[in-house]
């Protein structure tokens, strides 16, 4: 007897966190792109994994046309699709993948964004002199925010993170006197990133006294202090969405009118290191990319710096 799709699609999930330590965004964006499959080809009740056609999936994504989802998000849908009829043909006994003749959609490769060094240097200057948090507060309290604030922006910068990588960052994970943190990436793969002194003054600083600071409360009420190096006001784990309001306030005080993300400073980071001349191998090292396909898009941010090396360097250059 066929596996129904709804038990299929739950063994497939269980499948990616338990054996492949997939990373928690990427499993909740695998159960809502399948639940919105199923939900699409279930329209007359429930089915086994045996009885959907390529024809349900070509249905399915003449759908998403028709709704004009981004192509970008539709060629993730159809990869989650390839992944899970695989799964089921390997696991479940499933004779063939009906994702399998299906192509994705085309999609132009979008170049990063990042931030001149214009732009670096004035958010770096926010760094120094800090936020003007609320006169409310004690002035501990906003020296020690101030002190958070700047390890994080230099820490984030200086190792071209992700974001949650920054935010869940564990405090036995910092080594402050070899100058590295070992980070937990996508798939829970863990690298080892090294930073720069101003980096390591700027973390000094923040877990020597500021971090104690905004602990101060959970520990007279003797509840339990989070791992987290990086926490908030109220001793909690500082979230993302936390500290792009952060960044975006940093931006504000040092007058960058260019949009700006935690990613961006990630894009900024990669570009700024190629700009100086170090090579795609140790920039996928860095950055965490399992494929180096995924770092030489940089390659293309910078033809006008490529072009100077060029002149500069090669012999048939002036």
């Amino acid at each position: 007897m066929s596996v129904p799709l709804e038990t299929a699609i739950t063994q497939f999930l269980q499948a990616k966190q338990i054996d492949r330590g997939a990373a928690k965004n990427t499993l909740e964006a695998y159960e809502r792109d399948l639940a919105q499959f199923r939900a699409a080809t279930e329209t007359k009740g429930p089915k086994s994994i045996a009885q959907v056609e390529s024809d349900d999936v070509n249905r399915y994504l003449k759908d998403l046309h028709r709704l004009k989802i981004r192509p970008a998000t539709v060629a993730r849908k159809v990869s989650a699709l390839r992944q899970f009829f695989k799964f089921c043909m390997l696991e479940l006994g499933l004779e063939s993948n009906p994702a399998d003749q299906v192509k994705s959609p085309a999609q132009a490769r979008r170049l990063p964004q990042f931030l001149s060094h214009e732009s670096i240097a004035k958010l770096l200057e926010v760094a120094r002199t800090g936020l003007p948090y609320d006169e409310r507060l004690p002035d501990e309290t906003k020296e020690a925010l101030r002190s958070r604030d700047r390890a994080m922006f230099v820490l984030l910068y200086a190792t071209g993170v992700r974001v949650s990588e920054l935010v869940g960052l564990k405090l036995r994970a910092i080594e402050l006197e070899l100058a590295y943190i070992r980070v937990m990436g996508k798939g829970g793969k863990e690298r080892i990133v090294p930073f720069a002194p101003a980096a390591g003054e700027a973390l000094l600083e923040y877990l020597g006294l500021a971090r104690d600071r905004l602990l101060v409360e959970k520990r007279k009420h003797g509840r339990p202090v989070p791992e987290e190096a990086f926490v908030s006001i109220r001793g909690e784990p500082l979230a993302r969405q936390a500290y792009w309001q952060i960044l975006t306030a940093f931006a504000r005080a040092g007058g960058v009118t260019e949009p700006i993300s935690p990613h961006k400073l990630r894009h900024s980071f990669a570009t700024h290191l190629l700009q100086a001349g170090m090579n795609l191998r140790s920039l996928q090292t860095l950055l965490g990319h399992s494929d180096l396909s995924t770092t030489q898009i940089y390659t293309h941010v910078t033809p006008e710096h490529l072009k100077t090396l060029h002149k500069k360097h090669h012999p048939r250059g002036e």
